[in-house]
């Protein structure tokens, strides 16, 4: 079983959005996961379901992977994301899981998943995530492991490489 994890991309700050859950990514937001995305899918990186938060910022970052990596179960809203959710139940779930699944949330929340999967402390995070940063943990033999950790500035220094 294989979780890949995402930290949305930069939200908007202007005060227009009241309310928090309203604040869409920014155009630069939207860049840098766009690129995460594009390397995904360059890597043959596949997914059977994006799950994000459902708060816009989320979903908008959740509907860029899904044009790249075009996952079969689509793109779906799910409660247990948010920033201060609790992440027990959550871990336990995705052992159970049997298809890979892109979970699109928000900090501290995905720093305490990945902590929790890899069995780590949560005050010391073993994966930090910016915006636009992703992390793939794999199930085997009853442990998660950290597959690889791509952040926007690898990203896009890898896919600098790749032009010209």
């Amino acid at each position: 079983m294989r979780v890949i994890l995402v930290r949305h991309g930069k939200a908007s700050k202007d005060p227009k959005y009241a309310r928090d859950e309203d604040r869409p990514l920014t155009g630069r937001g939207e860049s840098e996961v766009a690129v995460l995305a594009q390397w995904l899918a360059r890597a043959g990186i596949t997914v059977h379901q994006i799950r994000h938060s459902g708060l816009l910022r989320a979903q908008q970052t959740a509907d860029i992977f899904a044009r790249q990596i075009k996952p079969a179960g689509g793109v779906v809203a799910v409660r247990g994301l948010l920033f201060d959710d609790p992440v027990d139940e959550l871990a336990r779930e995705l052992a159970l899981e049997t298809e890979p699944v892109l979970l699109v949330g928000h900090n501290p929340f995905m720093e305490r998943l990945a902590a929790a999967l890899l069995r780590a402390d949560a005050a010391q995070p073993p994966v930090w995530f910016a915006t636009s940063s992703t992390a793939c943990l794999d199930y085997v033999d009853g442990f998660w492991t950290i597959k690889w950790v791509l952040h926007r500035e690898l990203a896009e220094a890898g896919s600098d490489a790749g032009e010209g």
